[in-house]
């Protein structure tokens, strides 16, 4: 990289010849978007939920395609970056651009943090059903082209993630008789604040 300090370091202790160098210019650790997005391309998947998303951007000029935003911020998270802050640094990330159709140096900037946080806030609760509805359609297309199943496995959790208080992402669960996290948090969380 043009910005280290450290151009090479040889570690003298190795059995063998070891030489750590920091020169690999912009590189990623995401390689398994390429596969996401094939998958993706394949089933139409992102795109079927983006003509569920409601446009909130009304007569303003759209810099991003709806499709893109929402694979975007599916990308995002399904390389492990939940927080949405995370798009400031990544919307120059040059494999998530190349996935989603632009040019990694060249090719305008992916979306900021303030659009995928009002693209997550667009939808009410009829748009989360109709999205739900569509998911559900497309897992029926694809399911039906190799057959009806010789056996359905429901494989339901009953596992439960106990809080302590009303912290968010937590609701009361009558099954367990207590507060549990209804979001994927960690126990350490859900410790945190006893």
């Amino acid at each position: 990289m043009e910005d280290s300090a450290t151009t090479r370091m040889r570690f003298e202790t190795a059995p063998l010849e070891l030489e750590a160098a920091f020169d690999g210019g912009r590189i990623t650790s995401d390689g398994g978007l390429l596969w996401l997005a094939q998958i993706d391309r394949d089933l139409g998947l992102w795109e079927a939920v983006a003509e569920r998303v409601p446009e909130w951007r009304g007569g303003r000029s759209v810099r991003h395609p709806l499709a893109t935003l929402v694979r975007q911020r599916v990308y995002q998270i399904a390389a492990g970056y939940e927080d949405q802050n995370d798009a400031d640094s990544l919307r120059k990330d040059p494999l998530l651009k190349l996935v989603l159709g632009r040019l990694p140096e060249t090719g305008a900037d992916l979306a900021s943090q303030p659009t995928l946080s009002r693209l997550e806030n667009a939808p009410g609760a009829r748009d989360c059903l109709r999205i739900a509805r569509s998911l559900g359609e497309l897992y029926i297309r694809e399911r039906s082209r190799r057959g009806t199943p010789k056996k359905v496995l429901l494989d339901l959790d009953s596992t439960d993630d106990p809080t302590h208080g009303e912290q968010e992402g937590s609701a009361y669960h009558g099954y367990h008789r207590q507060r549990i996290c209804t979001t994927p948090c960690s126990s350490s969380t859900a410790r945190q604040t006893s």
